[in-house]
């Protein structure tokens, strides 16, 4: 019977990475043009289930019709719940992904990012508070052509995390 369970759950598990994987694929399929999608909460980039909806912007074109990289719109932050921690806080998921639309490389990538804090440790090598209000992704490290930094926190309340600044090459 557990086994049963165990191949059950596992067999959910995979599923659910390929619908986040399809998602993503639509995400940067969708970004060659247009102005903006509005994704609602049953279908978050990121998978989530929180409330609301979540504004996308996919224009990634220069004003001269080139694909250019255009600094903070070159990387776009998307946040969701997660299922919350055996002691009830909550947990939410981030994914910071370089959507550049000419294939730039990005990097010193910071994040508005509040008081950051989780109750669970964040992988300072993917992101890390470095001030009030400034967060550093890949310790400012490089993130290529559609790379996504991916990490989960835990908190009472989730924080508002936006792009700040972008250096891009």
């Amino acid at each position: 019977m557990g086994e049963w369970c165990f191949k059950k759950r596992a067999a959910l598990v995979i599923i659910v990475a390929i619908i986040s994987s399809l998602q993503l694929l639509l995400i940067t399929a969708q970004e060659a043009g247009g102005d903006h999608e509005v994704w609602s909460s049953s279908s978050s980039p990121a998978g989530g289930r929180g409330g609301g909806a979540v504004v996308v912007p996919t224009a990634r074109m220069g004003p001269d019709g080139s694909s250019s990289c255009s600094g903070e719109e070159a990387v776009v932050v998307y946040q969701s719940s997660a299922n919350p921690l055996p002691s009830g806080i909550p947990a939410y998921t981030v994914q910071i992904i370089n959507v550049c639309g000419g294939g730039c490389t990005v990097y010193d990538v910071h994040v508005s990012c509040g008081d950051f804090a989780s109750t669970e440790l964040v992988d300072p090598a993917k992101f890390q508070r470095v001030a009030f209000d400034d967060c550093v992704v890949k310790g400012g490290a490089a993130l290529e052509p559609s790379e996504t930094v991916s990490f989960q926190y835990s908190n009472s309340f989730s924080y508002q995390l936006s792009v700040a600044s972008v250096a891009c090459h």
